[in-house]
């Protein structure tokens, strides 16, 4: 029977090259768990695998949108339930290796229902925001669970609406939608699982970033995201256009400032993400093995 690994790690942690030597010691292929390497032409800005990586290990989950397309959690789920049934039915592991931690734990815990609420449910939420913002919408959610602040982060307005969409397209209390996404099946259960996490003391993790950043910079950047803004690939509000690197260098392009200036935001910034990271991975997952690097 074949085998599911996790390999789990910050980015610049240096996930790539363990993830290729791995794969190619255990007959695996990789499934990228990187919610920007999705995206085709964001190359530089995402330290995508080489092509030549990509001809070593066949990868999947890499240029498989375009900036400007929608790709949610659950067109992930969907995708690499079919990557993965590909992959296992030629006697291959799996290796899936990324940082974004949902898309990780998407492989060991269901991470989205089959709840799909309507344009009219949006409509709604939306307008009842815009005339009593937030505050409007935590009442409304109360009105269907009393107590679903012990289960919503009501400082998060995006977590408020996603709990009182569902509430809103089922008719259910909170707490009855919560027991139903928690009866969903395991996914994967047929298929053994191996969770591995990449640590680096955070030293070493943030100089691995101050290299890279600076190396992306050189490698053309700033060119990069000015020809995905040109080509109105980099919309406003997507998640492309706010990924670490493009945002700052889409700042840098409508005011520009010096490249230290804009080299040292991106690196804070991907530092802040990487600590963001590690918490994450403390308190969301279990792991079977830890490799130090």
């Amino acid at each position: 029977m074949p085998t599911l690994f996790i390999l789990a790690g910050a980015t610049a942690s240096g996930k790539t090259e363990l993830a290729l030597n791995f794969a190619q010691k255990k007959n695996c292929e990789i499934l990228s768990c990187d919610a920007s390497a999705f995206y085709r032409g964001m190359d530089i800005g995402t330290a995508k695998p080489t092509p030549e990586e990509r001809r070593t290990v066949r990868h999947w989950g890499v240029d498989i949108a375009e900036p400007n397309e929608p790709f949610s959690i659950k067109d992930f789920v969907s995708y690499a339930q079919k990557c993965v049934s590909d992959i296992t039915a030629r006697g291959k592991n799996v290796l899936a290796v990324g940082g974004s931690g949902l898309y990780l734990k998407s492989f060991l815990s269901p991470v989205t229902d089959d709840v799909h609420p309507s344009e009219a449910v949006r409509e709604e939420i939306a307008a009842l925001e815009a005339n009593g913002g937030i505050e409007a919408l935590r009442e409304r959610l109360l009105k269907f669970d009393p107590q679903a602040s012990k289960y919503v982060e009501f400082k998060n307005p995006r977590n408020v609406r996603k709990a009182l969409e569902r509430c809103l397209t089922t008719g259910l209390p909170l707490v009855e939608v919560l027991k139903n996404f928690q009866q969903q099946p395991m996914p994967y259960a047929s298929l053994t699982k191996v969770t591995i996490c990449l640590c680096r003391p955070l030293e070493i993790l943030k100089l691995r970033i101050r290299l890279r950043v600076h190396k992306m910079l050189q490698n053309g950047l700033i060119d990069e995201v000015r020809r995905l803004k040109e080509e109105g690939k980099l919309l406003p509000d997507t998640p492309a256009s706010t990924a670490i690197g493009y945002r700052e260098t889409l700042k840098f392009l409508q005011q520009p400032t010096s490249l230290e200036d804009l080299e040292r935001e991106i690196v804070n910034d991907t530092y802040g993400l990487a600590k963001k990271q590690l918490t994450w991975f403390r308190h969301q997952m279990a792991f079977d093995g830890y490799w130090y690097g």
